[in-house]
């Protein structure tokens, strides 16, 4: 069942693939990386044998490292899809030409994909033992949305829906993998405007008029 997610502060890949009321992930992939192997993989190439505590403390270990990936906000990932929609950046540089002014756009619909591959590197007594490979992968599909743009920034979201899948992986096996459907001016009130045009420098300025003879009045001599 797809489920409507409203949040009242920044939503993370944390909060949406494990629960905005957990405090944290550490917990839930500790058990995926026992089942999937994933870390005995790395540890059955070592030469030194790790006590059963042992091996659970190295599960710990890379459980949290891979949990700080998830901590990314979801409206700066999709920020990232936005910055580079003609329609936004077109209002962007209409805005910034005149100062004041305040464009509302319709988007049609359209889709957002973000992979992110980290990786953590194992050492054990200072030696590499192998290298743990993440995959993060995140589809927005977007409808309905409604954007305020002002002075070459996004300032609000005023309707739209977004359906969001998003799947954790690590050595290529599943470890979390979500659906949801997000109300984005409930999840993405803008705690500060969102630069739309922030790697484009500004136009230069208007070059000075030509010279000409100056005129000036004044009270005609009688």
């Amino acid at each position: 069942m797809t489920t409507t997610t409203t949040a009242t502060g920044p939503f993370t890949v944390r909060a949406f693939l494990f629960g905005q009321d957990q405090p944290g992930s550490v917990e839930a992939l500790v058990g995926p990386l026992d089942g999937s192997g994933a870390a005995r993989q790395l540890l059955s190439g070592t030469t030194r044998r790790l006590t059963a505590a042992a091996d659970e403390a190295v599960q710990r270990e890379m459980a949290t490292v891979i949990d700080s990936f998830l901590g990314m906000d979801l409206f700066d990932v999709a920020a990232g899809g936005w910055r580079k929609h003609a329609a936004l950046t077109d209002a962007a540089r209409r805005t910034r030409a005149a100062p004041g002014s305040e464009e509302v756009v319709a988007l049609a619909t359209h889709a957002i994909t973000s992979r992110h591959r980290p990786y953590v590197d194992v050492l054990m007594d200072g030696v590499k033992i192998g290298t743990l490979d993440v995959g993060l992968d995140l589809t927005f599909r977007i409808t309905g949305l409604v954007a305020v743009v002002r002075a070459a920034q996004l300032v609000a979201v005023r309707s739209g829906e977004c359906v969001l899948q998003g799947s954790l992986s690590v050595q290529q096996i599943l470890l979390a993998k979500r659906q949801g459907r997000l109300n984005l001016p409930g999840i993405w009130r803008l705690h500060a405007p969102l630069p739309l045009l922030h790697n484009e420098p500004p136009p230069p300025p208007p070059p000075p008029p030509p010279p000409g003879t100056a005129w000036t009045s004044g009270p005609r001599a009688r």
